[in-house]
């Protein structure tokens, strides 16, 4: 079944093709006018329209073949695992999560720089764009292209060698580095690995570059708050900043650094604690539920199950957790080394 974004570009290359024949046909008939043969100029308009419309709908068509592919079973595998938030939605969410998942690699590139990159690092970078729009499936992450997976923390100066003043887990380029981002291999993979503290590297970046759907990281994102809503965001976060400045708040007082810090830090709360954040910051969860088109809280049986089982584990002998129905260390183990 087609998508909205499909029909949206499929209509509109066949828009610009239409134009584009009809200029092309206004002069092949003037060319024809000159002496040049009709066989030659007419043909000529169906070629051209049909170049417009191949090349306006090229993404659509790779797209579809991304999804045409099978879904990985080590990328299964590492969701199972890892992922609390995947685990904690049912069958049909789970089986969008997989194409986004699916079309989110097969289009962006995941670079690892001085490391090679793996698959666990691979679909956790890809998820933690995932999660945060998940609301919004007819969402386009239009602004990033590519991933930069770096060994560890980094300093202002992107140097992540022993005796740099390495502070930076994670960040989102601008001016020269603008569609890039930088994730330290080893906090991202941690922010899945305890999925209740409330930190998340790639969650906390991927909401500056939701708050930059606006063309701004200010701490005032655009999606899900219409203009009504946007005064009481305002007043909210001067509120919540405050009790934080009193120490008399749970959320990270990195939020203090700014209004966009302190959406992105709320942001990993959001997804890490809902039940927390809707019963200590009502008002808070209320607002970033209208922003993120979400209500994790609301899946709260199913995330406390899967809290309570706690990470799965799979043993070499184990069945492979992609459904194979083949041993783990035959299966997707294998595969993902």
């Amino acid at each position: 079944m087609s998508t909205v974004w499909e029909r949206r570009v499929a209509r509109t290359a066949t828009v610009f093709a239409a134009l584009a024949f009809i200029g092309s046909v206004l002069l092949a008939i003037g060319l024809t006018r000159a002496g040049v043969s009709a066989w030659v100029s007419l043909p000529s308009s169906v070629l051209i329209a049909y170049l417009v419309y191949a090349g306006m709908t090229r993404k659509l068509r790779r797209r579809r073949r991304i999804l045409a592919q099978p879904f990985p079973g080590e990328w299964e595998a590492v969701l199972q695992r890892e992922v609390l938030f995947f685990r904690a939605l049912d069958p049909a969410e789970q089986g969008r999560f997989r194409r986004e998942l699916q079309v989110f690699l097969g289009e962006k590139l995941i670079t690892g720089i001085k490391l090679k990159l793996d698959t666990t690092t691979r679909v956790l970078a890809a998820t933690s764009a995932i999660i945060p729009i998940f609301g919004f499936p007819e969402w386009e992450w239009d602004q990033i292209s590519e991933i930069l997976i770096y060994p560890g923390r980094f300093d202002n100066e992107f140097a992540f060698e022993s005796g740099a003043q390495r502070h930076t887990l994670g960040m989102v380029g601008t001016g020269a580095l603008n569609r890039l981002m930088i994730l330290s291999k080893p906090d991202l993979l941690g922010g899945f690995r305890n999925p209740g503290d409330k930190r998340n590297v790639g969650l906390h970046e991927f909401a500056h570059l939701v708050d930059k759907s606006d063309g701004t990281i200010d701490g005032l994102p655009a999606v899900g708050l219409e203009r009504a809503a946007i005064g009481p965001w305002i007043e909210l976060v001067r509120r919540k900043m405050d009790e934080m400045r009193r120490g008399d708040s749970d959320i990270n007082p990195y939020g203090l650094t700014n209004e966009a810090e302190f959406f992105a830090v709320t942001t990993e709360y959001f997804f890490e604690r809902p039940g927390v954040m809707e019963r200590k910051h009502p008002e808070l969860y209320a607002l970033l539920s209208r922003v993120f088109n979400q209500s994790p809280s609301g899946r709260a049986a199913a995330r406390a199950r899967e809290m309570a089982r706690g990470r799965p584990s799979f043993g070499r002998n184990s069945p492979c957790p992609c459904g194979s129905g083949v041993k783990y260390k035959k299966c997707c183990l294998k595969r993902s080394r």
